[in-house]
């Protein structure tokens, strides 16, 4: 009956093949009813409608991210941004740039390459990620060490409250010293406060040169002793990989732990960094030295981001930090614990930043490398146990980012509840007061 009456109403709201029943499955529910409005006044009266029926909504970007979030505790219907696809506004003399939020970040990319500018948000696959997806989840690569995450780049916002009101929020300036900004809240809160319509981020010059140097080591104390020195370079990414990470990457394992650097800037200045880097590397006693130009580099880098994004559901991807100067050790440890899971564990982690990427990878993105699809839920369970105690005992902590439902429902995927978290219930209910927005997906089930 709710499907029917629902139905019914957005009809008088959006076009006939805005409306869909056919919609993704999230962590084991299925939405019956799919509303794609398309435009932000269409998506405004549509939230509303949703709210006055108290309909538990799942929200779709470009559905490359579905994954991250515990289980919903309710799925009637799944609002998809897709249709929103405009470039709303772009001053590249300013470097400002909005976009709606169904625009993929590949196509934004584009747009700005044209003018000879560039986005520095790293997702997993570009081509189907959208802009508002991105943004719910904060999403950002080994780029952030040099230009920050998401809730860096965004200056701006225009966002549907839970009950169907659009609220503007920042400004349209590199420089706003406007006071806090809402905003900000809904960077990384997964939809959960709001249903991101633009976004206005600051754009960058793109860079004249970009190099990437691979080294190979054998044993990992040597590469993150080589990433502490060639920090003083001025990298603007840099990342340690394992075997199976390398077999991603390269197709092949070059090393026992590989180490990646990018420089991006000016022809001469890149020049020199590779030079100095490359002896920074023999000194911590690389194997081999390899440099990688354009616009390989470029390719190298997305894959690093990509590795388990698009390959067999069974992969179980976590995202760890720690405190920069121990993330060697939870590298380190978290490969030594995953040797009697007998399944390929691809780790790539950012000495930089202090974030590692881990991947228990199926057969087909592990390649080569011995993997046991059988291995038990107990198992995998007591590793990721024993990885979230490390990242914490190191200052850190870790999420699962994809798992399957029955894994999700026995490993709490955000970890313990966070300071502040009154706040954060406090700011759902008064953003999204009938709970109708992505419900139960966030930390501690908000």
């Amino acid at each position: 009956m709710l499907t029917e009456t629902l139905h019914t109403q957005l009809a008088q709201i959006v076009s006939d093949e805005a409306i869909t029943n056919e919609t993704p499955t999230v962590d084991g529910k299925r939405p019956t009813l799919g509303v794609a409005p398309k435009s932000v006044t269409e998506l405004a009266a549509v939230v509303g409608e949703l709210n006055r029926a108290e309909a538990a909504t799942i929200l779709v970007g470009g559905g490359t991210m579905l994954d991250l979030g515990a289980p919903p505790t309710a799925a009637e219907v799944a609002l998809c941004t897709g249709n929103l696809r405009a470039i709303a506004g772009y001053q590249p003399a300013d470097l400002i740039v909005t976009a709606e939020a169904g625009v993929t970040v590949a196509s934004l990319q584009e747009t700005l390459r044209e003018h000879g500018q560039m986005l520095p948000l790293e997702v997993p696959l570009p081509d189907r990620a959208t802009i508002g997806g991105a943004v719910a989840a904060n999403a950002c690569g080994p780029l952030r060490y040099m230009f920050g995450t998401a809730k860096d780049l965004v200056m701006g916002m225009q966002f549907v409250q839970g009950d169907g009101t659009l609220v503007k929020s920042g400004g349209e300036v590199v420089k706003n010293v406007a006071g806090f900004g809402l905003h900000k809240l809904h960077v990384g809160a997964l939809g959960t406060l709001g249903v991101i319509a633009t976004a206005t981020f600051k754009v960058y010059p793109l860079p004249k040169a970009d190099q990437t140097l691979v080294f190979t080591f054998a044993d990992s104390e040597a590469a993150f002793t080589a990433a502490a020195a060639i920090r003083a370079h001025q990298p603007a990414a840099v990342v340690v990989g394992n075997a199976v990470a390398q077999q991603c990457l390269f197709g092949a394992v070059r090393g026992a732990h590989v180490l990646l650097v990018r420089f991006m800037g000016a022809q001469g200045a890149v020049k020199r960094q590779v030079r100095d880097a490359s002896d920074a590397g023999a000194e911590a006693g690389a194997n081999e030295t390899e440099v990688v130009g354009e616009p390989e580099s470029a390719s190298l880098w997305q894959q690093c981001v990509d590795v388990g994004a698009d390959s067999s559901p069974e992969n179980i991807l976590f995202q760890a930090n720690a405190v920069p100067s121990q993330l060697r050790h939870v590298y380190t440890e978290l490969a030594r614990s995953a040797e009697p899971l007998s399944v390929g564990v691809g780790v790539v982690a950012d000495p930089l930043s202090g974030s590692l990427q881990c991947g228990i990878l199926a057969a087909a993105e592990a390649n080569q490398v011995s993997v046991d699809q059988t291995s038990p839920v107990a198992a995998l369970l007591s590793f990721l146990h024993h990885a979230r105690a490390v990242s914490q005992e190191h200052g850190g902590s870790l999420v699962l980012q994809r798992g399957t439902v029955a894994l999700k429902t026995a490993f709490d995927v955000w970890g313990p509840s966070p300071q502040g978290l009154e706040i954060m219930k406090n700011l759902k209910q008064t953003f999204d007061p009938h709970h109708i927005l992505n419900p139960g997906r966030f930390v501690s089930g908000i």
